[in-house]
């Protein structure tokens, strides 16, 4: 039942896209890269007339909560699996997929300090496994940072300024070997709901992203230079106070478009854009 309740949900999030196996840019790897879905985050992304579907389950349990005193423990789990070019449509044909085309398990440690009201830093260390057939090679996956977050109030607003400085790398077992790249990441949120009271509010978001070195992709590509700066802005829906369905957090949905050199990407936004 679980399972049909997931497919029902990835059927429901579609955006219609070609199916031309065109080239990616290297900026369009930084999307499209599966191994690195951890770190990307739940999306519907329409990349180069390719259709790469992310769904993050962002299991965690708090081993520690965090207080003026002593620093929080955060144990991570998140499973993550993903389609390729997977369609509404495809349903309709009866062609509905018996096994995802990419799936990664990566848990981490995050340690929380508050150093003042409303602002939080958070190292963490991830490592796990990812597997996407196209490259029929099992990927360790692993990654370290550190997230500065700081919520505060203003105009009707509730706001997060989150800065997360991150490493992450991949070793593809029987591929192409390693593969590793550095990002710093700004993320500016507004949150609000649509009305006093309301059990639904909105988001609107707009982040940047600089890749130190940035990563290939499992799909061909073409051999052009990419820039080293993203954007994104997009907004999502969701309710005011967490819910959830068999232990599953409900995550918010909306849209979001990336920018940049070589790169024009919409995708469906699940759970947190970042």
């Amino acid at each position: 039942m679980k399972s049909l309740v997931l497919l029902v949900l990835v059927a429901a999030l579609q955006v219609p896209v070609a199916r031309a196996q065109t080239l990616l840019s290297r900026d369009e790897q930084n999307v499209a890269n599966f191994a690195f879905a951890t770190q990307l985050g739940s999306g519907v992304y329409s990349v180069s007339g390719r259709t790469l579907q992310i769904y993050r389950l962002p299991f965690s349990r708090t081993l520690r909560s965090a207080d003026g005193s002593a620093f929080g423990i955060e144990l991570t789990l998140p499973v993550t699996f993903g389609f390729y070019d997977f369609e509404l449509q495809d349903i309709g044909d009866g062609d509905i997929p018996t096994s995802v085309d990419a799936l990664s398990f990566v848990p981490g440690l995050t340690l929380v300090f508050p150093l003042q009201p409303g602002w939080t830093l958070e190292p963490y260390v991830e490592a796990g496994i990812a597997r996407a057939r196209d490259v029929d090679a099992d990927s360790n996956v692993y990654a370290g940072g550190l997230r500065s977050l700081y919520a505060f109030d203003g105009q009707g607003f509730d706001w997060l300024l989150r800065n997360d400085l991150a490493f992450a790398g991949v070793d593809l077992r029987g591929a192409e070997g390693p593969n590793r790249f550095t990002r710093f990441q700004t993320v500016v949120t507004a949150r609000r709901p649509f009305a006093r009271r309301a059990s639904v509010d909105y988001l609107v978001y707009a982040l940047n992203e600089y890749y130190g070195d940035q990563p290939d992709g499992p799909v061909d590509s073409a051999v052009r230079g990419g820039s080293s700066v993203q954007y994104e802005i997009g907004f999502t829906l969701g309710t005011s106070e967490p819910r959830r369905i068999w232990g599953v957090p409900v995550p918010r949905v909306g849209i979001g478009y990336r920018f940049g050199s070589n790169l024009d990407v919409f995708r469906i936004v699940i759970g947190t854009p970042f």
